[in-house]
């Protein structure tokens, strides 16, 4: 590819942006308008051994299409699609800013007001396309971007619905593993609360400045998505409500997240306030642009002045700690599993008990190792069985589920086992002794 390439005798390649999973994109010039663009390129090495590549390129002209109807602030706008060489093309609007994986990787954590900004203007987007049935699918730092006003502009609308479809031979759905919902991970159907779980390893790795889940292969990853529950985010500066809503859009269960994309919206609103600067971006500067002034006009037409004071912060709410499901954490998890193991605890004593008499009465040191060796494996398997997480997270935790069976196979064995010596040592030495 050259920098003199022009692609449907209009747009000419001016220099590269970047290039990931997808293909490239190019800073280019729309020779006939005279404007610069976006032109993402999908070569033909990214649809090399697709089967159906003539379905391929329908579907990615339809949802270009589809995409280029949403005509909303938060996406950048669709000019053209079509073919080349082999390969796709989608020319977009250039954004000038930044994204918010480089936004983290300059300035660590971000400040709350601009996390919650952010977020709300993601969840606005998202509301919006999933309206009309679009599902973004791989929503992730690197495809949100921050222009110098503080606006947010979600990339990849169009391109992201059709290739994180893919299947692999395995069977699991090509995307971003650090991103991926549990349904996606399971080949489910995306639907609007995988856009919302997404949603929130983004607002996640915002707060704490690395993602939620972090291993050295994707097989890892996908693990802790399916089954591990997120660290707790420590911050003094953020609200419980706010934490609470991080961790229920990380839900396992898409039916335990929030309704849709609105309420998203609308619970994370009281939570943006007025941001300094962060960086080169400052919504001070833009506050006087024509997309400002005309969004305060509209919310002075529908009774929602803006121009006025500043919003009032959030009410105080009792402290809610961050969740992931309905599974019971702390002292109720270790109470309520404890249960399972109880016939452990209660068999597994008459086992080590058994042989603790039978080391005393006739002075076996053996008996007595026997003892000790049952009664550790008693004790252990009640303590795993009865752990669990910081917060409940989905499943029963690996550690748990090893103590209940532990417990389940160890009483009958040492019963069984404890009988045998019984009748086949203890009482013919018994006898002999006299005892």
């Amino acid at each position: 590819m050259t920098q003199r390439t022009v692609l449907a005798g209009r747009y000419a390649l001016v220099s590269p942006l970047g290039r990931g999973g997808m293909g490239q994109v190019w800073e280019g010039r729309d020779e006939r308008l005279g404007r610069p663009v976006a032109v993402k390129l999908m070569t033909g090495d990214v649809l090399a051994g697709r089967a159906e590549t003539d379905d391929l390129v329908r579907r990615f002209t339809r949802e270009a299409a589809v995409t280029a109807g949403l005509e909303h602030p938060g996406v950048p706008a669709i000019y053209d699609a079509g073919e080349y060489d082999g390969g796709l093309f989608l020319v977009m609007e250039l954004v000038d800013g930044c994204t918010i994986s480089d936004l983290i990787a300059e300035h660590g954590p971000l400040p709350v007001p601009w996390v919650a900004g952010i977020g709300a203007q993601v969840a606005a987007v998202l509301a919006v396309a999933h309206e009309r049935g679009i599902i973004h699918r791989d929503i992730k730092p690197q495809n949100v971007m921050l222009t110098g006003d503080g606006t947010a502009k979600i990339l990849d609308f169009g391109v992201a619905g059709i290739l994180s479809q893919r299947i692999t031979s395995s069977g699991v759905a090509v995307g971003t593993p650090a991103y991926m919902a549990p349904e996606q991970l399971h080949s489910l159907p995306a639907t609007p609360r995988t856009d919302l779980y997404t949603l929130g390893c983004l607002l996640y790795e915002m707060l704490a400045g690395e993602p939620v889940f972090s291993a050295t292969s994707p097989a890892g990853l996908m693990h802790q998505h399916l089954a591990v529950a997120p660290a707790r985010l420590r911050r003094d500066d953020l609200h419980p409500g706010l934490e609470a809503l991080v961790g229920q859009l990380l839900a396992k269960d898409p039916a335990w997240r929030p309704a849709d994309a609105r309420e998203t919206y609308d619970r994370l609103l009281p939570y943006v306030e007025r941001p300094g600067p962060l960086g080169d971006i400052d919504p001070a500067a833009g506050s006087r642009s024509g997309l400002h002034l005309y969004s305060l006009l509209l919310a002075r037409l529908d009774g929602t002045d803006l121009a006025g004071a500043a919003q009032p912060g959030p009410e105080p709410i009792a402290p809610c700690p961050m969740t992931y499901s309905r599974t019971p954490s702390g002292t109720r998890w270790t109470l309520v599993h404890s249960l399972w193991v109880l016939p452990t605890l209660l068999f597994g004593m008459g086992t080590w008990l058994s042989f603790g008499y039978i080391a005393a009465r006739h002075q076996r040191l053996s008996w007595l190792i026997i003892c000790i060796v049952y009664l550790v494996l008693a004790v252990t398997a009640f303590a795993l069985a009865g752990s669990g997480p910081e917060v409940g997270n989905g499943p029963i935790p690996a550690e748990a589920n090893a103590g209940m069976i532990m417990g389940l196979v160890l009483w009958p064995l040492g019963f069984i086992h404890a009988l045998w010596v019984n009748f086949t040592v203890r009482l013919p030495l018994r006898a002999r002794s006299g005892a």
